[in-house]
């Protein structure tokens, strides 16, 4: 009986452990301390943890045999790990035979043994068997055991590695390495000191330097004549310069007024007014016909046009404008078809003519809106979209079609003025 290594499919176990439960949970402490009492001197020990099944912790020693390295598996401790329970289990190996005994599914102290006799290991399984107690029995066929089930080692082990030697110390190359690991911290350590305290000192020299241009620039400015910040002129309202939309359309309909209805020869082909003035354009329908009263004819003599001037309109006055959501509302209350979109602000207010400098006025508090409004009546049934709603600015007013009808329609263009969200 000896340790030895013995091969299961492609992987090596270590076989012929000494098997003792751990007195406490520090079960790799126990381990080592074991390993150095006199008459053990082991290179190399494994663990299993207990278990919430009432399982306690133990340990394996294996003692100095050529080939065991460290990680490499226990083989016991891996079966009992995979096969929990009482069992005892022989198997013939090409190195030797592997005996393992389990009792309570803990490795017995000496149930982890190697043989290189197979007579020998066979005694031993008898021996173990005579005493009784197992749920299990593993054998080869030809041993001819009664009760014994012969499943292979490999399916039985399926492949577990996970109880596994460690040292009991450090070796002198284990040792070494770690020295020169160590040594290397150190250099690493002493040159990162060094760049951050270079680095600092950067940072240092770094700080004064600005600290001193930071010195320099207050004197300067200090010393330098203060550059006053321009005043920016308020924001023309253009809105209130212009007058109120409903007095405008009141004087397109007294200048619709003016205009004859029927001209022998011509006909009303477009009527277009705005601030100011109405313009009327003119179509010759044929024959013999003068030209409408003060109208230019074109030269072709197939079209012409007339001005018809409006009566004098007074600015509308200071008006405080609506938040965008009152728009809005208002104009899909009506029932005319349009459109409303944002428009360009108005330019900012320009500097004086003798200004040198930057010159960056802030926003107005207002945006504007165009819209447009196709009514089947007249113009001025409008006051259900534009009474007493301020900001409005109506920019024209156009007969689509000819002629002076109910039947025509009207298009209505301007802007709205609204408070900046």
């Amino acid at each position: 009986m000896a340790g030895g290594i013995v091969t299961v499919g492609r992987k090596q176990y270590a076989s012929g452990l000494y098997w003792e439960n751990s007195p406490s949970g520090r079960v790799s402490q126990a381990a080592k301390e074991a390993a150095r009492q006199p008459g053990n001197q082991a290179d190399f020990f494994v663990t299993r943890l207990g278990n919430k099944q009432g399982r306690v912790p133990q340990f394996g020693l294996a003692l100095p045999t050529e080939g065991f390295r460290a990680g490499m598996p226990s083989l016991a401790g891996c079966l009992a790990n995979q096969q929990p329970g009482s069992w005892i289990g022989a198997f013939r190996l090409r190195e030797g035979t592997a005996l393992v005994i389990v009792r309570d599914d803990l490795v017995v102290p000496d149930g982890d043994v190697f043989f290189m006799d197979e007579t020998e290991a066979r005694d031993r399984l008898y021996q173990e068997m005579a005493i009784g107690g197992f749920q299990r029995i593993y054998a080869p066929e030809p041993w001819g055991v009664p009760g014994a089930d012969t499943m292979p080692l490999s399916l039985l082990l399926n492949e577990r590695t996970d109880v596994r030697l460690r040292p009991v110390a450090l070796s002198a190359q284990t040792k070494g390495v770690l020295a020169i690991g160590f040594v290397l911290l150190l250099l690493l350590l002493g040159i990162g000191w060094y760049m951050q305290e270079q680095k600092m000192q950067e940072e240092q020299a770094r700080l004064e330097q600005l600290a001193a241009l930071e010195r320099l620039r207050a004197e300067a400015m200090r010393l330098a004549p203060v550059a006053q910040a321009p005043k920016y002129p308020p924001p023309e309202r253009s809105w209130e310069l212009r007058p109120r939309p409903l007095e405008l359309i009141s004087a397109c309909q007294e200048s619709l007024g003016k205009i004859p209805v029927g001209v022998a020869g011509w006909a009303v082909s477009g009527i277009r007014c705005s601030e100011g003035s109405m313009n009327v354009t003119w179509s010759r329908t044929g024959g013999f016909a003068n030209p409408p009263p003060n109208g230019m004819v074109s030269d072709t003599g197939n079209a012409a046009s007339t001005t018809v001037a409006l009566r004098a309109l007074a600015p509308r006055g200071e008006e405080q404008l609506f938040d965008p959501e009152v728009i809005t509302k208002r104009y899909l209350n009506q029932n005319w078809t349009g459109n409303i979109a944002r428009a360009p602000d108005d330019p900012p207010p320009a500097p004086p003519a003798d200004y040198k400098g930057e010159w960056n006025p802030p926003p107005a508090p207002w945006v504007k809106r165009s819209f447009t409004v196709t009514v089947p009546v007249l113009p001025w049934t409008l006051p259900d979209f534009l009474s007493e709603l301020p900001g409005v600015i109506v920019t024209s007013l156009k007969l689509n079609g000819g002629g002076i009808t109910n039947n025509e329609t009207w298009t209505v263009e301007g802007v709205i003025y609204e408070n900046r969200r």
